[in-house]
């Protein structure tokens, strides 16, 4: 393709076709009106809500892996497990509460990668590595803490952190 064919008129309207036939007034309108403005608080029910529930389910799975262990150290030991100093079958670690009894909410996805990294340290007696690691992953009790979007209390509840940290003298 030479310059002049470029510049023919012929050229240049198709450009101006392939422009104009770009999303017109008439379809902006249609997309407005056929969805409802959004409500933020219920944006953030749901949201919560889906957070919730696929934490439940993650957890549900973890337990089962857990009672599997279980089943397993008392195939192998011949014994139920709990007895003489037995190792965990899985961390857990504590996270710290605010005054009014919120914790920072770990959502699914956070929390399995911590069970993977504490799984690997599992029946170690060293376990400064694991903190070292779930610290460099920001991943510690405190960052966790810090980081957190959402929080739940001891019932269950979850709320943001705005709620979680109202009246508090030392904000989460």
């Amino acid at each position: 393709m030479n310059i002049s064919s470029m510049f023919s008129t012929s050229a240049i309207l198709s450009r101006l076709q392939v422009k104009s036939a770009a999303p017109t007034s008439s379809q902006a309108p249609a997309a407005k009106t056929g969805a409802a403005p959004v409500d933020p608080a219920a944006q953030q029910k749901e949201e919560l809500a889906a957070l919730k529930k696929e934490r439940e389910a993650y957890d549900a799975a973890r337990n089962t892996e857990i009672q599997r262990r279980q089943q397993e150290f008392e195939t192998t030991h011949g014994r139920k497990y709990g007895q003489d100093g037995d190792p965990p079958l899985a961390y857990q670690m504590a996270l710290p509460a605010n005054e009014r009894g919120y914790l920072p909410f770990v959502p699914a996805d956070t929390q399995k990668t911590i069970d993977a990294i504490t799984d690997k340290y599992r029946n170690q007696e060293n376990l400064a590595p694991m903190w070292a690691e779930l610290s460099a992953m920001g991943l510690s009790p405190d960052q966790l803490t810090k980081s957190a979007k959402y929080f739940i209390s001891l019932d269950g509840r979850m709320v943001t952190r705005e709620e979680a940290s109202k009246g508090v003298d030392i904000k989460v």
